[in-house]
């Protein structure tokens, strides 16, 4: 702490930050003009500035505010002195009513804040304890997160946050260069929070009631996800990679593009999913297994098999498992929190891609062959309905799903074996 001089001959006061708070990021010193050329003036008025710094930087707990926000606070506190300064030094008593109304001001928006991190944090419990994956809370955790941090950054505690703020989160969501599906992600998990909020009485009122932002692609909807060309699975299928590969490998790919499942739904079949109903081969997707899961209760679903499948041996390999006891169609296994059944296959997939120059990041997945399946029969005139019976989607068509009845299995096969990668 000293005073020094500038070329111009007005003093300044200089205070340096203690080390451990410098190797955090916070700034090595702190510099204020003093106003004045005086010495004896200089001395009255650093005093208090002294004072005020050291006292914020006493203050800090570094698991809890920022360099940022303390510099800030400092800069405001000490700018409040500054407009106090008179000839005798500082007239303490206007600063002091200034102060105590900024601090208060500073000190509830302070309390906004952590009180918005206390109830995100029993916003997330609250889905842990909820039939959720570990994965959905992550990203949910993730995203509320960030809404907070945007706002804290914005000095907007949570109590305080307008309809008028959220359209300018909006506007921020929608300046990233990123898919409109992740830009509705953190916009809905938002939403989600402050519902929550609201139905827990922390909130009088859900600023987003009422508000509507649409988060449009550059893309159609039929290629905002990558799928398989004919050509590509045909080239897929002749690699040696793939004719080498395990039985296990082989059938899940070929039931994800002739019968457009879902890769978790391919992964987890069991033996006695496989069955003869209507007198013809049907496929069960079912939760009802050991760590089976689906993705909605639309996913619950019997299909009849592909006749290429068919044709191509699929009834002995089942009956081949089926004799050596296995109650696991395949090899994949649930792995990690989630129970996760399609991460080996993941991996080993991949790397049968990455053998026939298909590069990470610019090729389909393994979900895009249920996207080729679902382009095809559209192509092929199938109402949308049927379509969404065979691949377990929510009946876009209102009046079929309430008051329709299920096709029968006859005509599910009609719909699947419409399905070709062509000639």
């Amino acid at each position: 702490m000293y005073l020094y001089k500038s070329r111009h001959c007005v003093y300044f006061v200089r205070v340096c930050t203690p080390k451990a708070l410098v190797q955090q990021g916070y700034p090595f010193d702190f510099k204020f003009s003093l106003k004045t050329k005086s010495r004896p003036i200089a001395i009255r008025r650093s005093a208090p500035i002294i004072s005020q710094i050291l006292k914020s930087l006493d203050n800090v707990d570094i698991s809890r505010d920022s360099p940022k926000e303390t510099k800030q606070a400092i800069l405001s506190s000490v700018d409040s002195l500054r407009n106090s300064f008179n000839d005798s030094g500082v007239d303490l008593h206007s600063f002091s009513s200034q102060a105590d109304t900024k601090q208060q001001t500073v000190k509830s928006i302070k309390q906004n804040f952590a009180q918005g991190y206390r109830w995100q944090e029993e916003f997330i419990a609250s889905k842990q304890k909820a039939r959720i994956t570990h994965l959905t809370v992550h990203q949910l955790n993730k995203r509320t997160l960030y809404f907070l941090d945007y706002f804290k950054n914005k000095k907007i505690g949570i109590t305080q946050i307008t309809a008028s703020d959220l359209m300018e989160f909006g506007n921020n969501l929608q300046s990233w260069d990123k898919s409109a599906k992740t830009k509705k992600d953190f916009w809905g998990a938002a939403k989600q929070f402050l519902k929550w909020l609201t139905l827990k009485q922390h909130l009088p009122r859900n600023p987003f009631e009422g508000l509507t932002v649409t988060f449009k692609s550059e893309k159609f909807a039929s290629e905002q996800r990558e799928k398989w060309s004919s050509k590509q699975i045909k080239n897929l299928l002749s690699c040696s990679q793939f004719k080498q590969a395990s039985p296990s490998m082989q059938w899940t790919v070929l039931l994800l593009i002739y019968m457009g499942l879902r890769p978790t739904e391919a992964c987890q079949i069991s033996v006695r999913d496989i069955s003869i109903e209507s007198g013809m081969f049907v496929l069960s997707i079912t939760d009802e297994g050991q760590s089976q899961k689906l993705k909605n209760h639309h996913s619950l679903r019997k299909i009849p098999i592909h006749k290429t499948l068919l044709q191509n041996g699929f009834i002995d390999f089942v009956r081949q498992q089926k004799k050596a006891a296995k109650s696991q169609l395949f090899d994949w296994t649930p792995t990690g929190k989630d129970k996760d059944w399609t991460k080996l296959f993941r991996i080993q997939f991949g790397k049968i891609q990455s053998s026939i120059e298909m590069k990470p990041k610019q090729r389909p997945t393994a979900y895009g062959f249920r996207h080729t399946f679902i382009d095809c029969l559209k192509q092929q005139g199938i109402e949308e309905y049927q379509v969404a019976e065979v691949v377990g989607h929510a009946n876009q068509n209102m009046t079929f799903g309430r008051y329709g009845k299920k096709l029968s299995m006859s005509k599910l096969k009609a719909v699947i074996d419409v399905f070709s990668i062509g000639d």
